[in-house]
């Protein structure tokens, strides 16, 4: 959740104070939670609405009010950040997309319940590459990142996520 390089969270709730991994590694050198700091980052009070507060159903933790049993975010972060994992018998993938076209889609389904949604390409934040459908179902992408041909030389300036 403190994660914010390339191919990783478009909206990141957490800050990333500390060593939370990096692109290269995919996020798996990311040291150990012990290790590691963070703060709410000031994104996520405006995704996940103080006004909705008072609404929710919070715990007792020795006769402590501690967090609720969920946040109810403004829109779907499964689709802003992606998802991946295995259920039992289950997988499912979903990648990053814009917070803007999420947001877009939200509003044309409020205007009219019966419009269908705008086709979403996946979005990472700050990738220079492109997404290309893989066939007419536009359902699969192949993924190209970028590169520049500088005489005999091949410079590569973005890898796919």
């Amino acid at each position: 959740m403190a994660q914010d390089f390339v191919g990783s969270n478009n909206l990141s709730t957490l800050m990333p104070i500390g060593q939370f991994g990096t692109r290269m590694m995919g996020g798996k050198e990311a040291a150990s939670p012990r290790y590691i700091f963070t703060n709410l980052d000031p994104m996520t009070r405006i995704v996940f609405n103080k006004n909705d507060d008072p609404l929710l159903n919070y715990q007792l933790e020795e006769g402590q009010k501690i967090e609720p049993d969920f946040y109810a975010p403004i829109i779907p972060l499964c689709l802003v950040n992606g998802a991946e994992g295995i259920g039992t018998g289950w997988s499912t993938s979903i990648p990053c997309f814009s917070p803007i076209d999420i947001c877009e889609n939200i509003r044309i389904k409020l205007k009219n319940k019966s419009a269908n949604f705008r086709r979403m390409v996946p979005w990472y934040r700050h990738f220079k590459g492109s997404f290309e459908p893989k066939d007419e179902t536009k359902t699969s992408y192949i993924v190209r990142g970028c590169y520049e041909k500088r005489g005999d030389q091949l410079i590569i300036t973005e890898l796919p996520i």
